[in-house]
C-alpha cells in the first residue's frame, strides 16, 4: 500500500499492511521563518520515512496590541478578530503551504491546533486562567468566543492550502479544569469549531491532553481519531477499543521514550497491535517525544510497525 492508502484505509477501518505510524516533536523554530519550519518537517518525515506528518504549530498567537502581560478582566476586551497574515500564525499557514505542496501526492499533512482554552491560557493570560474563570466568568466566556473564531478561520485557512485536517489538543483533563469548568468554558468552543470543519478534511484528530481526562465527554467530538497518552496517563488502547468506534492513535509511550531501550520500544509496538489489532490503528506516541530522542529508537518503533 502507499502511505496515502494506508492511512485512508486506516481511517475507513479497511484492512492494511500494517498500521500507519507518525512520530513528532518540537523542532524550537517558533522563532523562524515559514521556509525553515517547511524544511525541518520535511526533513524529519524523510528521515523516519513517516506515513503522515503531523505539523507542530509553536507560533505564538498574539497579544493585544500594547499589552505583554494581561491579567485583567477589562484586558481580555482587546482582545479582537485577527488579520491571520499579519500575525505569527500567517507564518505557520505559509509552512503547511509549503509542506502540503512537498507531499501532495505521497502523504497527508496535519496541522496542530490548540483548543480556545488553550491558546488563551499558553499565549495571552498564563497564570491568570484559573481566577478569571472564578471571577470573571462572563468575560472570560467573550474572550474565548473571540479566540475560537480566529482559530476557526485559521483552521479553515489551513485547510485550504492542503491541511488534510487538524491535530486539536484540548487539555480535558483534572489537571486544568473541574468538569464544570470544562462544560463552560471549552467544550462548547471546541464542538463549534469542529462543526465549522465538518465535511472537510480526511484526518480531524482529537488530542486529549493530559492525565485524568474528562474522557466520557470528548466521545462524541466529531473527528476522524482519537490520540492520547495510553502508555503513560491510560486509558489503555483495549479499554477504549471498547469504548468507541473511532480510530485509535497510540500504542507508545512519549514521555520516557528517550530512555527507553529498543528493544522496549518494539515490544510496545508489537503489544499495541496485538490488544487493539491491525485495523482502524495509527502507531504513534501519546504526546510530543522529547527533541533529543536518539534516531535509532525511532527507527525501531517504525521498522516493528512494519513487521
Amino acid at each position: 500500500m502507499t502511505k496515502l492508502e494506508r492511512v485512508r484505509a486506516a481511517v475507513a477501518g479497511r484492512p492494511v499492511d500494517h498500521p500507519p505510524f507518525s512520530v513528532w516533536y518540537h523542532f524550537g523554530l517558533q522563532h523562524a521563518p515559514a521556509e525553515r519550519t517547511a524544511q525541518a518537517h520535511l526533513e524529519f518525515f524523510e528521515a523516519y520515512d513517516l506515513d503522515w506528518l503531523k505539523v507542530m504549530n509553536d507560533y505564538s498567537y498574539p497579544m493585544p496590541p500594547g499589552l505583554e502581560t494581561l491579567r485583567e478582566a477589562r484586558d481580555l476586551a482587546q482582545l479582537t478578530p485577527l488579520d491571520l497574515g499579519r500575525t505569527p500564525l500567517g507564518e505557520q499557514l505559509r509552512a503547511l503551504e509549503l509542506l502540503a505542496g512537498e507531499l501532495r501526492g505521497r502523504a497527508l499533512v496535519v496541522d496542530t491546533v490548540f483548543n480556545a482554552w488553550n491558546t488563551l491560557r499558553r499565549n495571552v493570560v498564563k497564570e491568570a486562567m484559573g481566577p478569571l474563570m472564578r471571577d470573571h466568568p462572563a468575560d472570560l466566556e467573550a474572550a474565548l468566543a473571540i479566540v475560537n473564531e480566529n482559530l476557526t478561520r485559521y483552521a479553515q485557512a489551513a485547510l485550504e492550502r492542503g491541511a488534510a485536517g487538524i491535530f486539536f489538543s484540548v487539555p480535558a483533563t483534572e489537571e486544568s479544569v473541574t468538569r464544570e469548568q470544562f462544560e463552560r468554558f471549552m467544550r462548547p468552543y471546541d464542538l463549534a469549531l469542529l462543526e465549522a470543519l465538518r465535511g472537510r478534511g480526511e484526518l480531524h484528530v482529537l488530542h486529549a491532553h493530559g492525565n485524568r481526562l474528562h474522557l466520557d465527554r470528548l466521545l462524541d467530538y466529531p473527528v476522524h481519531a482519537l490520540s492520547w497518552a495510553d502508555r503513560d496517563a491510560g486509558p489503555s488502547l483495549a479499554e477504549m477499543r471498547a469504548r468507541t468506534g473511532l480510530p485509535l492513535m497510540g500504542g507508545i509511550g512519549h514521555a520516557d521514550f528517550a530512555y527507553t531501550s529498543a528493544a522496549a520500544v518494539r515490544a510496545e509496538v508489537r503489544d499495541a497491535v496485538a490488544r487493539a489489532g491491525r485495523e482502524k490503528l495509527f502507531l504513534a506516541p501519546g504526546c510530543a517525544l522529547a527533541t533529543y530522542t536518539f534516531p535509532e529508537l525511532i527507527r525501531a518503533a517504525r521498522d516493528e510497525a512494519r513487521r
